[in-house]
Protein backbone atom coordinates (compact mmCIF):
# COMPACT_ATOMS: atom_id res chain seq x y z
CA UNK A 1 0.00 0.00 0.00
CA UNK A 2 1.33 3.46 -0.81
CA UNK A 3 1.36 6.41 1.62
CA UNK A 4 0.00 8.58 -1.09
CA UNK A 5 -3.43 10.12 -0.56
CA UNK A 6 -6.04 9.09 -2.76
CA UNK A 7 -7.10 11.34 -5.31
CA UNK A 8 -10.67 13.20 -4.76
CA UNK A 9 -13.07 11.36 -6.77
CA UNK A 10 -14.63 15.32 -6.90
CA UNK A 11 -11.48 16.88 -8.89
CA UNK A 12 -11.95 15.87 -11.91
CA UNK A 13 -15.84 17.80 -11.49
CA UNK A 14 -13.95 20.62 -9.41
CA UNK A 15 -11.36 21.66 -12.36
CA UNK A 16 -14.05 21.13 -14.98
CA UNK A 17 -16.20 23.81 -13.12
CA UNK A 18 -13.37 26.38 -12.70
CA UNK A 19 -12.50 25.78 -16.34
CA UNK A 20 -16.16 26.16 -17.87
CA UNK A 21 -16.42 29.43 -15.50
CA UNK A 22 -13.05 30.26 -16.30
CA UNK A 23 -14.35 30.47 -19.99
CA UNK A 24 -17.54 31.53 -19.68
CA UNK A 25 -16.10 34.99 -17.75
CA UNK A 26 -13.77 35.24 -20.26
CA UNK A 27 -16.19 34.49 -23.03
CA UNK A 28 -18.63 36.76 -21.21
CA UNK A 29 -16.00 39.79 -20.79
CA UNK A 30 -14.67 39.34 -24.75
CA UNK A 31 -17.99 39.44 -25.56
CA UNK A 32 -18.69 42.74 -23.94
CA UNK A 33 -15.08 44.29 -24.70
CA UNK A 34 -16.21 43.46 -28.66
CA UNK A 35 -19.49 45.29 -28.47
CA UNK A 36 -18.08 48.24 -27.05
CA UNK A 37 -15.62 48.61 -29.37
CA UNK A 38 -18.02 48.06 -32.33
CA UNK A 39 -20.23 50.57 -30.63
CA UNK A 40 -20.00 53.48 -33.18
CA UNK A 41 -20.59 56.84 -30.76
CA UNK A 42 -20.11 59.92 -33.05
CA UNK A 43 -18.12 62.88 -31.69
CA UNK A 44 -19.89 65.97 -30.68
CA UNK A 45 -19.52 69.44 -32.47
CA UNK A 46 -20.39 72.41 -33.49
CA UNK A 47 -21.14 73.90 -36.57
CA UNK A 48 -20.65 77.43 -36.86
CA UNK A 49 -22.70 79.64 -39.67
CA UNK A 50 -23.17 75.82 -40.98
CA UNK A 51 -19.79 75.04 -40.86
CA UNK A 52 -18.10 72.67 -39.11
CA UNK A 53 -14.13 72.51 -38.51
CA UNK A 54 -12.14 70.06 -37.84
CA UNK A 55 -8.12 70.33 -37.12
CA UNK A 56 -6.76 66.94 -38.15
CA UNK A 57 -4.10 67.02 -35.48
CA UNK A 58 -6.90 66.47 -32.87
CA UNK A 59 -8.82 63.73 -35.25
CA UNK A 60 -6.05 60.94 -35.40
CA UNK A 61 -8.38 58.60 -36.93
CA UNK A 62 -8.89 60.89 -40.03
CA UNK A 63 -4.44 61.32 -40.32
CA UNK A 64 -4.45 59.09 -42.85
CA UNK A 65 -6.67 57.23 -45.84
CA UNK A 66 -9.13 55.00 -44.65
CA UNK A 67 -10.04 56.80 -41.65
CA UNK A 68 -13.12 57.64 -40.72
CA UNK A 69 -14.61 59.18 -37.96
CA UNK A 70 -18.60 59.81 -37.04
CA UNK A 71 -19.36 63.20 -35.83
CA UNK A 72 -23.22 64.55 -34.15
CA UNK A 73 -23.71 67.98 -35.43
CA UNK A 74 -25.19 70.13 -32.93
CA UNK A 75 -28.31 71.32 -34.52
CA UNK A 76 -28.64 68.36 -37.60
CA UNK A 77 -30.77 65.57 -37.24
CA UNK A 78 -28.73 62.95 -38.49
CA UNK A 79 -24.67 61.99 -37.65
CA UNK A 80 -22.30 62.10 -40.69
CA UNK A 81 -19.41 60.28 -41.12
CA UNK A 82 -15.98 61.59 -42.35
CA UNK A 83 -13.96 59.65 -44.63
CA UNK A 84 -10.56 60.36 -45.68
CA UNK A 85 -9.99 58.71 -49.02
CA UNK A 86 -6.41 59.49 -50.26
CA UNK A 87 -3.89 62.36 -49.71
CA UNK A 88 -6.03 64.90 -49.14
CA UNK A 89 -9.20 64.00 -50.60
CA UNK A 90 -11.96 63.42 -47.87
CA UNK A 91 -15.80 61.93 -48.60
CA UNK A 92 -18.41 63.56 -45.81
CA UNK A 93 -22.09 61.30 -45.88
CA UNK A 94 -25.09 61.74 -44.01
CA UNK A 95 -25.56 58.74 -41.70
CA UNK A 96 -29.62 58.91 -42.07
CA UNK A 97 -30.86 55.87 -44.16
CA UNK A 98 -33.20 57.51 -46.98
CA UNK A 99 -35.38 54.81 -46.54
CA UNK A 100 -37.10 55.35 -42.84
CA UNK A 101 -34.52 57.82 -41.48
CA UNK A 102 -32.29 54.75 -38.95
CA UNK A 103 -28.84 55.88 -38.51
CA UNK A 104 -26.76 53.32 -40.50
CA UNK A 105 -23.47 52.41 -38.98
CA UNK A 106 -19.78 51.22 -40.98
CA UNK A 107 -19.58 47.44 -41.17
CA UNK A 108 -16.01 47.01 -41.49
CA UNK A 109 -15.77 43.10 -42.03
CA UNK A 110 -18.39 43.66 -45.48
CA UNK A 111 -16.42 47.75 -46.00
CA UNK A 112 -20.43 49.09 -46.35
CA UNK A 113 -22.68 50.99 -44.16
CA UNK A 114 -25.51 48.94 -43.12
CA UNK A 115 -28.93 50.17 -41.87
CA UNK A 116 -29.98 48.41 -38.45
CA UNK A 117 -34.07 48.95 -38.83
CA UNK A 118 -34.52 47.05 -42.41
CA UNK A 119 -31.24 46.10 -43.82
CA UNK A 120 -30.46 48.44 -46.67
CA UNK A 121 -26.65 48.40 -47.66
CA UNK A 122 -24.54 51.38 -48.67
CA UNK A 123 -20.69 51.49 -50.38
CA UNK A 124 -18.41 53.69 -49.19
CA UNK A 125 -19.29 56.09 -51.80
CA UNK A 126 -23.14 56.06 -50.09
CA UNK A 127 -24.76 54.28 -53.23
CA UNK A 128 -27.07 51.85 -52.47
CA UNK A 129 -25.81 48.23 -52.68
CA UNK A 130 -29.35 46.63 -51.22
CA UNK A 131 -32.77 47.67 -50.62
CA UNK A 132 -35.04 48.75 -49.65
CA UNK A 133 -33.41 52.44 -49.95
CA UNK A 134 -33.25 53.43 -53.31
CA UNK A 135 -31.37 56.50 -53.48
CA UNK A 136 -27.86 57.49 -52.05
CA UNK A 137 -27.28 59.02 -48.67
CA UNK A 138 -26.72 62.40 -48.53
CA UNK A 139 -23.44 63.70 -49.06
CA UNK A 140 -21.87 67.24 -47.64
CA UNK A 141 -19.03 69.48 -49.44
CA UNK A 142 -16.21 70.25 -47.95
CA UNK A 143 -12.43 71.97 -48.42
CA UNK A 144 -9.25 71.76 -46.73
CA UNK A 145 -7.36 74.68 -45.45
CA UNK A 146 -3.80 73.42 -43.86
CA UNK A 147 -4.80 70.98 -41.28
CA UNK A 148 -8.08 72.28 -41.00
CA UNK A 149 -10.99 70.37 -43.06
CA UNK A 150 -14.59 72.70 -43.17
CA UNK A 151 -17.68 71.00 -43.84
CA UNK A 152 -20.88 72.74 -44.53
CA UNK A 153 -23.42 71.79 -43.12
CA UNK A 154 -27.09 72.72 -42.96
CA UNK A 155 -28.33 73.49 -39.48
Amino acid sequence: MSDRPKPCACTPIATRLTRRAALATTTGLLATACAKASRWEPSSVVADGGVIELDLNEHPSLATPGGMEAFKVAGVRSPILVMRIENDAFRVLSLQCPHLGCTVRWNNGTQQLECPCHGSTFDDVGRPTKGPAKRQLASYRWQMTGTRLHIAVAT
